[in-house]
């Protein structure tokens, strides 16, 4: 399986701060089903126009996204007109565990065909301990396939066996792969750094243990 990168960047601000953070020693893996020993070989495609999406438990504390990157299958005979969009949900909708409020969207950005990876770089999202990302595939004409790939188990954090389905008339209802029989796993990593409340504080708490250490050593 070969795959190509495709990069999606929030804006050139968002993206110096991320730098600046990461670059720190902050950025951590808190989300990771990417390992290609757990690919099921398995894509799932729900149609053109349909969103869909997992949702994960992510690992860590740290919650500022800047990095989120998936896998998608788009066949040989694909026309050149299609297209996805990425979103992430905060669970708080019908039953208080739905996908609810929308936390990011990315805007639509071209498919190639075969396997590839999308990159989104430079975010500064912040979620939950656990949020729901969706995909939306759009052009994809009759006999066409676009569809995520489906890997299992996720080798940083967790994720149920079931994913979110969003119907034409808006509501999300849960789905299963094969009855169950498939985990409804698909192929992420979510990279994320501390707040800047929680950066700040540990920069003061170093500085000030720093000041107590050069106050020890004063004869």
């Amino acid at each position: 399986m070969t795959k190509t990168k495709a990069q999606l960047s929030k804006s050139v601000v968002v993206l110096a701060a991320s730098i600046l953070f990461c670059g720190s020693g902050f950025g951590a893996t808190v989300f990771d089903n990417t390992a290609s020993t757990n690919n099921l070989n398995r894509s799932f495609s729900p149609g053109n126009g349909i969103e869909f999406g997992d949702q994960i438990f992510l690992a860590g504390s740290e919650r500022r996204i800047t990095d989120f990157q998936f896998d998608y299958f788009l066949s040989a005979n694909a026309g050149g007109n299609e297209r996805a969009e990425l979103f992430f949900y905060q669970n708080n909708g019908a039953g208080g565990t739905a996908p609810g409020t929308q936390l990011y969207r990315s805007g639509q950005f071209p498919l190639d065909k075969g396997f590839q990876t999308v990159l989104a770089q430079g975010l500064s999202v912040t979620v939950g301990n656990s949020f729901t990302w969706a995909v939306r595939f759009e052009g994809v004409d009759l006999g066409e396939q676009a569809g995520l790939l489906v890997f299992d188990p996720p080798v940083v954090g967790a994720s149920f066996d079931d994913f979110w389905v969003r119907d034409t008339a808006g509501n999300w209802t849960t789905f299963l792969i094969d009855g169950g029989a498939v985990p409804g796993n698909f192929s992420a990593r979510v990279i994320a750094v501390p707040e800047p409340t929680t950066f700040a504080f540990a920069i003061s708490m170093g500085l000030m243990w720093l000041g107590f250490r050069a106050y020890k050593r004063r004869p």
